[in-house]
């Protein structure tokens, strides 16, 4: 089993559209620094299938670096509804793919978001997709891995948002690319990473001065010098675990050598690199 992490970025990408700013002014004729939004997949290559975590607007790019394994796709989780997460689903469409019943795992109001809003009923009736409800804390089971979903806090507008728990030859992963707060979940997040053995986690903003013309609180997202510091009693092996995912555009931690990214590495966390390939 082969996990490839597949996009790092928060929704809307890096260089991200509309931004003049130097965080993405002087990226654009720099493509090996361009980040797609976050995504990981995990391929099972002896049933020869691959399964995405979340589908982003970008899935173009992302299935393609998947042709390598010569494996079908086979199911999608979607941990919520904000667009950087489901807006790929309408490459799975007649004009584009015409996909034939992909199941798409969710929770039951992203299943209603999806049923109750076009053009996204439309891949439900023209049988692209098949909406599978899945529920909170109980294991979906497949021959070689099973995964386990569960609620966290964010901005749940139109649907829940939930993390999953990845159960692969006895390892665990964790994925949570959005959370509001670590402190507002019912989970304790030391705990979370002593019990499990690798963790990609919410990484939007490394604080909250980088945001300058929005107000943050309508955004929320733990920062990366707060988790550092929940997370700073744990020793260097335990650090290693975490893999901060979901960058914004404005997040100084996509630059190597800034004093962002060196004081992540001085702590001994990781960062989330495109392409990053772990196998089980």
């Amino acid at each position: 089993m082969i996990l490839h992490v597949l996009g790092t970025a928060q929704d809307g990408g890096y260089p991200h559209a509309g931004c003049k700013k130097d965080c993405c002014k002087l990226i654009w004729d720099k493509p090996l620094m361009h980040r797609l939004p976050t995504c990981i997949a995990l391929i099972d290559k002896k049933n020869q299938k691959f399964y995405l975590f979340d589908i982003t607007p970008n899935v173009k790019e992302q299935l393609h670096l998947l042709e390598v394994y010569d494996c079908k796709l086979a199911g999608i989780f979607i941990t919520h509804a904000h667009i950087g997460h489901y807006l790929g689903l309408l490459d799975l469409g007649l004009e584009i793919m015409n996909t034939k019943d992909v199941p798409i795992y969710v929770m039951s109001r992203m299943k209603n978001f999806i049923f109750k809003n076009q053009p996204f009923r439309q891949l439900v009736d023209k049988k692209n997709i098949k909406i599978i409800e899945i529920f909170n804390k109980k294991d979906v089971f497949f021959q070689n891995f099973k995964v386990k979903p569960f609620e966290v806090p964010h901005r749940n507008e139109f649907s829940e948002t939930v993390g999953y728990k990845l159960i692969i030859n006895q390892k665990s992963i964790i994925f949570i690319p959005d959370i509001d707060c670590w402190d507002q979940w019912d989970s304790n997040l030391i705990n979370l990473i002593k019990e499990n053995d690798l963790l990609f986690l919410d990484g939007t903003f490394y604080d909250k001065s980088e945001i300058k013309n929005r107000d943050i609180s309508k955004i929320p997202h733990p920062e990366i010098l707060d988790t550092i510091n929940k997370l700073s009693s744990l020793d260097t092996n335990e650090k290693k675990k975490v893999h901060f995912i979901h960058m914004n555009h404005t997040n100084q931690i996509l630059k190597p050598n800034t004093p962002e990214y060196n004081h992540l590495k001085k702590n001994k966390f990781n960062i989330s690199q495109e392409n990053q390939i772990f196998k089980f």
